[in-house]
């Protein structure tokens, strides 16, 4: 039985498509990577803080992705000091044949190993031969979001998005990975079986395929779907917590995020230090000022997403996809990563039919 909290399976968040700001910088600057929109903002707030009390300046630069971010970094070599992957980020990285990210000390990184939960820090993600090459940052989940208006009843599972009513009206996250990781849940599944049984994984095709059957639109980053919704394009959209409860808080809370009961896909984010940063040393100094209890909960409370601090405070957990480490089930990339080439074909199968 796969329940509610059982059911979340790790995935990073989305991105705003494009480049914020410019390359390069002096010395006395720090530069930062990120997926944009609202994480980026709230992660920025803190950096700022810190840049305050210091003699450096803090530069963000934003990316449409993993797959963006890990290429600048690659064509761009020591262009940027830290970077902030979520956990597909980090397997891929971890995959390149040139290092991407080097190990973090995290004994100069003291606030992390106080403040964040002892399970939360030896995801395998975040560990490399032994060596820890990220931090883990906020995860939520990515469940959906429907308008109330134009829905007179109260959605609650992955089966009420199939239904006739919302025919053109449904949009969904356009990759692969979190698609199938989605459908897996709804059949109550696991993506990592799913994995290495080709019946299990037939089942989720087909349960895809179902849900594809309404979508008019698949979408690749965070402010599309909050768009979709704000715009009545999508009356039912696929869609992370933080986003939808930014909105809300923007005067739209007739859109109502759905936990669905059958559980959702998790992701998390990550802070990473670049390969062949220049600032190894400050760069240690900001983590450690990032993950002081304060900022990391003011942090949560911008982004609206969970940081896995001890005794988190109330307005944590009672976020709509709050939950701790101990009941996140994490994806094996070991399984899933060389698959993913493979799935993406069958995923544009499925949205052809």
């Amino acid at each position: 039985m796969v329940t509610r909290r059982k059911a979340l399976a790790t995935i990073g968040a989305g991105s705003l498509a494009g480049v914020a700001g410019c390359l390069g910088g002096s010395s006395s600057t720090l530069r930062f990577l990120g997926f944009g929109g609202n994480t980026q903002e709230s992660q920025m707030e803190i950096f700022e803080r810190w840049a305050d009390d210091s003699e450096y300046e803090i530069e963000g630069t934003s990316a449409g992705g993993t797959t963006e971010m890990i290429s600048m970094i690659q064509q761009n070599p020591g262009e940027f000091d830290i970077v902030a992957l979520n956990d597909t980020g980090m397997a891929q990285a971890a995959a390149e044949d040139e290092p991407i990210l080097e190990p973090i000390d995290v004994d100069d990184v003291p606030n992390y190993t106080d403040n964040i939960r002892d399970g939360a820090q030896d995801l395998t993600f975040l560990v490399e031969d032994g060596d820890t090459i990220g931090l883990i940052r906020e995860n939520g989940a990515t469940g959906y979001a429907y308008n109330t208006e134009l829905v007179d009843r109260e959605l609650t599972s992955w089966d009420d998005i199939k239904d006739d009513e919302f025919d053109g009206e449904l949009a969904l996250l356009d990759r692969a990975v979190d698609r199938f990781s989605n459908c897996a849940v709804a059949i109550d599944a696991d993506i990592n079986d799913a994995a290495d049984d080709e019946d299990l994984f037939e089942d989720v095709i087909d349960e895809a395929e179902e849900q594809n059957e309404n979508c008019f639109s698949y979408w690749s980053d965070g402010a599309t779907s909050i768009q979709y919704l704000r715009q009545e394009n999508a009356t039912v959209c696929e869609a992370w917590g933080g986003r939808v409860l930014a909105l809300q808080e923007d005067g739209y809370d007739h859109i109502e995020y759905v936990m669905p009961e059958e559980g959702a896909m998790a992701w998390t984010d990550t802070l990473a230090v670049v390969d062949g940063t220049e600032n190894r040393e400050t760069v240690h100094e900001l983590l450690d000022f990032t993950y002081e209890r304060e900022n990391l909960i003011d942090m949560s409370d911008a982004m609206n997403y969970t940081v896995q601090i001890e005794d988190p405070p109330e307005e944590m957990t009672d976020l709509p996809d709050y939950a701790p480490v101990e009941d996140l089930a994490f994806r094996d990339w070991s399984k899933i990563l060389p698959l993913q080439d493979e799935w993406s074909e069958q995923f544009q199968e499925v949205k052809q039919t």
